[in-house]
């Protein structure tokens, strides 16, 4: 398997995170499985070779979209497939939403909606450009350019709600709604909204959910012992961190860090279980 991250322009970096790209094989005799954890900013991905299938317990399966942009998530969901693959993704901060499609961030929370819905006409004849791309690199250029394009139609990109946005993605520990608001001068209701507008989820819940986040990034960095991990992102006691790890994961936090490999982003991560909880 084979995954990379790509780094945006300097002139997008306050939109998108970073673009990646997951290459892998698979047979129905040896399927890969995936588990796609609860996160705190949208994706917007396309699936260049093959498609996976979503694991439920209704009869029947449900096929990923061929690309589309998947909003903030607090659920976690089970993806597998019995055939090789080739995705490219975006990894979009939660207010590029608005500013590249004109919606809202929570009208995607919790949501996927394919990119043909999203952009109509210029949706499919962007897809045909990123399929037909001959690598990487030249993916994440073909995006960058569409994406500056869409950015360049609107007046206003930027509002002081970012900053607070940005500040919780990247805080290793909890941060008062109340002083992000009163530093925005905005009254906490003002605040809660436009945060819900930008960010796709209350405050409150948004920093629960990017505080799970952070704990697999942590992990990627530098292992820890858990105990360590949890005081050090601000949990209270070790209780409340393995309630919220589950929730958001459906793993025990014990036996995915037992499993997972230090520096391993989990978009690649293998399930270790697929059909049942830990």
């Amino acid at each position: 398997m084979n995954y990379q991250t790509i780094a945006p322009p300097k002139d997008l970096a306050n939109f998108v995170q970073f673009f990646w790209a997951l290459e892998g094989s698979a047979t129905a005799e040896n399927p890969f499985f995936h588990r796609v954890l609860a996160e705190s900013s949208p994706e917007w991905v396309f699936y260049c070779k093959g498609q996976f299938q979503l694991y439920t317990t209704i009869p029947g399966q449900r096929t990923t979209m061929l690309s589309g942009v998947s909003g903030q998530m607090q659920h976690f969901k089970k993806l597998f497939s019995l055939n090789d693959f080739r995705l490219f993704g975006v990894y979009l901060f939660p207010y590029a939403i608005p500013l590249v499609f004109g919606i809202p961030a929570n009208a995607l929370s919790d949501e996927a909606v394919d990119t043909p819905t999203l952009l109509g006409r210029e949706g499919q004849l962007l897809e045909q450009k990123i399929y037909e791309a001959a690598d990487h690199q030249l993916r994440a250029k073909i995006m960058s350019q569409f994406i500056r394009q869409r950015l360049a139609k609107n007046r206003e990109l930027t509002d002081p709600v970012f900053t607070p946005i940005r500040q919780i993605l990247f805080s290793s520990t909890a941060l008062s709604i109340p002083s992000l608001a009163d530093d925005c001068y905005l009254s906490r209701r003002q605040f809660e909204r436009k945060f819900l507008q930008y960010a796709g989820y209350s405050p409150k819940q948004f920093q629960r959910i990017a505080r799970f986040n952070t704990v697999i990034k942590k992990f990627e960095e530098r292992p820890m012992l858990l105990t360590e991990m949890a005081y050090d992102c601000g949990y209270y006691d070790q209780s409340h961190f393995i309630h919220d790890f589950r929730l958001f994961s459906g793993y025990n936090p014990k036996a995915f860090f037992k499993n997972q490999k230090a520096a391993t982003d989990y978009r690649a991560f293998e399930e270790f279980s697929p059909w049942s909880e830990e």
